[in-house]
């Protein structure tokens, strides 16, 4: 089976969650708004249906292993409507200028989560395809949960780590230099994976090169006027909308993807699984 020890990284994923977002969600679970609860849980779970997946596909479960990834076809347009949601939340609370670390990277937040939607739906979609190349479809959905890492490692610094740690406002500008560290790090890590396992490990650069463009974006075009008019465009629409638009992406991702990794939805030589 590929990628033998996966399990254990995206348990280490679920531990920086939980140290991640503590303070700011689950410690707060009650004042929490439903935006963050419709990201906070589908991403919560998500994450523990592909440690579920790992888990089983190594201890030889192969069919709880295909009904857990089934559930994915539906838990996936719950996960993109929840990055919505964030967008959504973002976009009110820039308008309203009622939260400084929005009014100071509302727009980069904007684009980040933008990407991020990108990927998610780009390596899910493409996990579905292939998955009947072991490697292939592993590979992507692995990418799922590195790809959220940065969110709750970047707060984990700004915890913790000296030189990033926030005291007060004056620090705000440290929450950028932490994203921007840990989207380092995602990129470190994919490096790794590639230099051990090189072809077999193709999904990983797909999602490195999205990683790339949220550093690019987000450190360095956050500002544009043009990412302020669509916060201010986007507080106008309602919430349920965004959400909405989000969710029917993600379900269409979910049955696009599933489709086309039927059984002779694919040319012969994709269908092939290469040692």
């Amino acid at each position: 089976m590929p990628y033998p020890r996966a399990h254990y990284f995206v348990l280490v994923v679920i531990g920086v969650i939980a140290v991640g977002f503590w303070p700011s969600y689950f410690g707060a679970w009650e004042q929490a708004r439903w935006q963050f609860h419709a990201h906070g849980i589908a991403a919560s779970l998500w994450v523990i249906m592909v440690f579920a997946q790992s888990w089983t596909a190594h201890h030889r479960q192969l069919p709880l292993h295909r009904a857990v990834g089934r559930t994915s076809l539906f838990l996936f347009p719950f996960l993109i409507g929840g990055l919505a949601a964030i967008i959504d939340v973002t976009a009110k609370r820039y308008v309203a200028d009622a939260d400084p670390v929005r009014q100071m990277f509302g727009g980069s937040f904007l684009i980040g989560m933008a990407v991020a939607m990108a990927a998610y739906v780009t390596v899910y979609y493409r996990a579905l395809r292939y998955r009947r190349q072991a490697w292939t479809h592993a590979g992507y959905m692995l990418t799922t949960p590195l790809i959220l890492f940065e969110s709750p490692f970047s707060r984990a610094l700004n915890m913790f780590m000296p030189g990033l740690v926030i005291a007060g406002v004056a620090d705000l500008h440290l929450i950028m230099t932490s994203i921007l560290w840990s989207m380092a790090l995602e990129l470190a890590v994919i490096a790794l994976i590639w230099w051990k396992y090189r072809e077999r490990a193709a999904p990983f650069l797909v999602a490195g090169g999205f990683i790339a463009l949220q550093i690019v974006t987000m450190g360095w075009l956050g500002d544009l006027p043009v990412l302020k008019s669509l916060l201010t465009a986007l507080a106008q629409v309602p919430s349920a909308a965004v959400w909405g638009a989000g969710f029917a992406i993600g379900a269409l991702t979910s049955w696009a993807g599933w489709n086309a990794g039927r059984r002779g939805a694919q040319p012969v030589r994709e269908a092939v699984q290469t040692a």
